[in-house]
């Protein structure tokens, strides 16, 4: 006769929301990095359309952790590419801009520290972007 013990996930879930300046992350990516003196392995999970969801699979634990958001631009990237000879100054000019546009989503970053304490379904997480004012000359 033998016996098995089955057991489910321990680690802490976490799911809420996430936005800068009051709109919601339509794409991106959040991570809790633990600090030096946390026994917790790093979480991660999508955002999607401001909603993210960290499940106990991950194994998160208590403590302090660096928070970091990545926000991706979400463009199409183009199915084509263009190739072109030299001489054509305007056609080559006219080719990198596209291609700049065409260039793979920018990312947004932002950071905080974190304090994880148990389990939490109503996470409100609220970046601002920081307006620099032009310089005059």
């Amino acid at each position: 006769m033998s016996t098995f013990v089955a057991c489910g996930p321990s680690g802490i879930s976490l799911s809420g929301t996430a936005t800068i300046d009051g709109s919601p992350i339509e794409k991106g990516k959040i991570s809790l990095v633990p600090k030096a003196n946390v026994d917790s392995p790093t979480a991660m999970a999508p955002i999607i359309d401001g909603k993210f969801t960290i499940p106990p699979e991950s194994q998160l634990r208590e403590g302090s952790f660096d928070l970091r958001v990545s926000v991706t631009a979400d463009r199409t990237p183009k199915a084509q590419l263009t190739f072109l000879k030299g001489g054509n100054k305007a056609a080559v000019g006219t080719a990198i801009n596209q291609a700049l546009k065409d260039a793979p989503p920018s990312e947004e970053s932002f950071t905080s520290e974190f304090e994880v304490s148990g389990s939490d379904d109503e996470i409100q997480l609220e970046f601002k972007r920081e307006t620099v004012s032009p310089k005059r000359r």
